[in-house]
């Protein structure tokens, strides 16, 4: 009872700790904690056994083997618990089967006076070599400590050994001992490396927990008469306790810290964000935006650096702003992504990991991440790319949802953008149409006066002088009326009843029309049809007029290239049908202005301004659109789109 009573208090603490590590084991999921709670219990069970030791019989054997099992096995639990075997499953079984089963036998056996030598240097032997061979293959990072421990656990193995071989069985609980709580010292040190009072208190704790055991000695050389309180040995064991307490506290601290920190780094984020979007609502051009907006990314988020890509109407992705990047960094991703389309993107999207609603990890490299714009339409209207700090960031998740909502209104800007510019196109093209028709008729007739007259006096003059100015005269009068004659299409807004073109045949004949000037020049002239494409739903005359009208543009345009060439594809895609023509000229000098009557950068007397102006009233006469860009580093893209035409069924006669 004396000794109940002795032990009484200590018991109580323990319990009281038992209790603190079940509800913080309910409160977390760390795996580290639920060892730890299990070693406490061990050591909860150590003091109750040497609380109710009756020192006779075989009651006495059998507290004294859990007592000693329980302490023993405690400091296994706490090791595995501090490596990385103690987060995996498999591992912490593995290493469990290992340490766990040989030390309990080795204290049941040696309590009990077994006298097999043999089997308790075995059980030894297993101890000191798995615990070796984990430290050396399974242990990251430190080679130096791995070598060390290593080292340590076979030299204290083979002594252990040999001296349970030649009948002393003390030497290896104390070793079990003395190095199980020390290593976990130092473990512990390796696991939390930071300065604070919690770890400093676990990791000086648990090494002078390991040197309780071999104390005695050195004190007993020293001051053989020294009489201590045999309670003084537990205080180690209480600042482990109340230190890992401590340490749980202090690492829930530092994590509502950084979330904290996190939250308001994510605020400014948002803020700026918010800016930047009400300005996008508001009408302010994306392109002029695209580079504020990558610099607002890098400095109020996570990412180091960003970078948008816009497509533009004539469906080429360019790159359009930049943020974070070294001049070479900057030069070294132009230079990667120069080659890519929409596409090419895709692909890579597909290939990668979604992280978020609308935002992918790239495959290679993994740190890249991109974020689609995506319109309302569904329609994909450009990228933002963005470097991520690592290949898992803690707080990258938040963000992507913000940059995402930053990419969705991006894409609405443009899109409706892109939209205003067509309706003031379409209504300014309108309105000049109008005007241009009333004009044309009003030219149209003293035209067809001078053209007439102008024969009647070829006809009649007999001197070569007079007649061939007369004859210049006719010329240019009929020059005026092409051209107003082109200025009535373009103004017309009729609808005929039948359409349907053969888009292959017509890109044949208009270019067999320009052969000789191709051939003249040295152009390379490149065609990729598809097969079967459908025919196109409109008049065949006005196709031609529409491919002739761009392919001259291109021939003039590359007749003063160092590289002379025109491509032309055409594919046919859901009821729909286009044609490209790429051509290695300049490029055009305004293109905003393009699409303008009268506009035109040719020499005086070789260009109208009106070719592209005509195809686009019958472009969109016909339900069709025509788009354009400038490729990069040189050269321009008109991008011709029509619907294909409706198949009629044949009639069928009455029998």
């Amino acid at each position: 009872m004396a000794a109940f009573l002795d032990k009484l208090p200590t018991i109580l603490v323990l319990a009281v700790l038992v209790g603190i590590f079940l509800f913080l084991r309910k409160h977390t999921s760390s795996p580290g904690v639920r060892l730890w709670t299990y070693a406490w219990l061990l050591i909860f069970l150590h003091f109750s056994m040497q609380a109710f030791e009756t020192h006779s019989g075989l009651i006495e054997k059998v507290f004294e083997s859990v007592d000693l099992c329980a302490l023993e096995l405690a400091a296994i639990v706490f090791v595995i618990s501090l490596t990385r075997a103690g987060e995996d499953r498999v591992r912490r079984t593995y290493l469990f089967s290992v340490l766990a089963v040989p030390t309990a036998f080795h204290a049941f056996a040696i309590t009990f006076d077994w006298q097999i030598r043999w089997a308790l240097a075995g059980a030894f032997a297993v101890i000191a070599i798995g615990g070796a061979a984990y430290a050396l293959f399974e242990t990251p990072h430190r080679r130096a400590l791995r070598l060390v421990l290593a080292a340590l656990l076979l030299s204290v193995g083979f002594l252990a050994v040999k001296k349970q071989l030649a009948g002393n069985a003390d030497f290896g609980v104390t070793a079990i001992l003395t190095l199980g709580y020390a290593i976990c010292g130092v473990l512990y040190w390796q696991r939390y490396p930071r300065r604070s009072p919690g770890v400093m208190l676990v990791a000086g704790g648990f090494l002078a927990w390991g040197s309780v055991f071999v104390d005695d000695v050195p004190l007993g050389w020293l001051w053989p008469k020294l009489q201590l309180n045999p309670e003084i040995w537990n205080v180690p064991k209480f600042f482990v306790a109340f230190g890992m307490v401590l340490a749980l506290i202090e690492e829930k601290s530092r994590i509502i810290e950084i979330a904290h920190r996190r939250e308001r780094e994510e605020n400014r984020l948002l803020s700026r964000l918010s800016e930047i979007s009400s300005r996008l609502l508001a009408g302010k051009d994306p392109a002029a935006l695209c580079g504020e907006i990558a610099t607002a990314i890098t400095d109020a988020s996570s990412f180091q650096q960003a970078a948008l890509y816009l497509v533009t109407e004539g469906n080429v992705l360019q790159f359009s702003g930049a943020s974070g990047l070294t001049p070479e960094q900057l030069a070294e991703l132009r230079q990667r992504t120069w080659d890519w389309k929409t596409d090419t993107v895709k692909e890579l999207c597909a290939s990668g990991t979604r992280i978020g609603n609308n935002s992918f990890r790239m495959a290679d490299p993994e740190n890249e991440i991109l974020v689609p714009l995506v319109s309302w339409r569904g329609s994909c209207l450009g990228y933002l790319w963005l470097k991520a700090p690592g290949t898992d960031s803690a707080g990258a998740g938040s963000e992507i949802a913000k940059l995402e909502m930053l990419a969705a209104d991006l894409a609405v800007t443009i899109e409706n953008s892109r939209l205003h510019h067509r309706l003031v196109r379409s209504e300014k093209l309108a309105a000049l149409g109008q005007l241009v028709a009333g004009v044309a008729h009003e030219l149209n007739n003293p035209l067809t006066g001078i053209m007439g007259y102008t024969e009647l006096l070829g006809e009649e003059l007999q001197i070569e002088g007079p007649a061939k100015r007369v004859q210049k005269l006719a010329n240019e009068a009929r020059r005026m009326k092409r051209i107003v004659d082109g200025l009535l299409r373009f103004a017309r807004q009729n609808n005929p009843s039948t359409r349907s073109a053969d888009l292959e045949g017509a890109i044949r004949d208009v270019v067999q029309l320009r052969e000789y000037h191709l051939r003249k020049l040295s152009i390379n002239m490149k065609i990729e049809v598809e097969r079967r494409l459908p025919a196109v739903a409109i008049g065949e005359d006005e196709l031609k007029q529409v491919l002739l009208n761009i392919l001259n543009n291109a021939v003039d345009a590359v007749a003063d290239s160092a590289k002379r060439e025109i491509r032309v594809v055409a594919s046919g895609q859901n009821g729909r049908v286009s044609v490209q023509f790429d051509d290695s000229g300049p490029g055009f000098s305004d293109i905003n202005r393009a699409f303008d009557p009268f506009y035109t950068t040719k020499p005086v007397g070789k260009g109208t301004g009106l070719g592209l102006s005509i195809c686009y009233g019958i472009a969109q006469e016909c339900g069709g659109e025509i788009t354009l860009a400038n490729k990069q580093p040189y050269g321009a893209c008109v991008y011709l789109e029509f619907p294909a035409a409706v198949t009629q069924p044949a009639a069928v006669l009455p029998a």
